[in-house]
């Protein structure tokens, strides 16, 4: 549930946050701002789709990484031995 609600939280933000931005680009009435905002927006994104593909990725949904992946987490579990002595 936590999860969910963080991500439609999340998208709630991210769009309040674009209508305000349109809205003040709209006010401007210049070509070049227009233009410098459109190219700033698919950066900007584009950026936040890269981060939400691996906080997907981070939550569980292995089915959108592509290619190997490497855990940065180790577990041991008691009924393994360590994989060198200790010293």
């Amino acid at each position: 549930f936590w999860k969910v609600a963080g991500g439609l939280l999340i998208l709630l933000i991210c769009a309040i946050n674009m209508y305000f931005v349109v809205a003040y680009v709209m006010s401007l009435n210049h070509l070049g701002l227009y233009i410098g905002a459109a190219v700033l927006s698919v950066v900007y994104l584009s950026f936040v789709a890269y981060l939400t593909w691996l906080c997907l990725i981070a939550l569980g949904a292995s089915f959108l990484a592509c290619g190997n992946t490497v855990s940065v987490t180790r577990t041991l579990h008691p009924e393994q031995p360590p994989s060198h002595p200790p010293k």
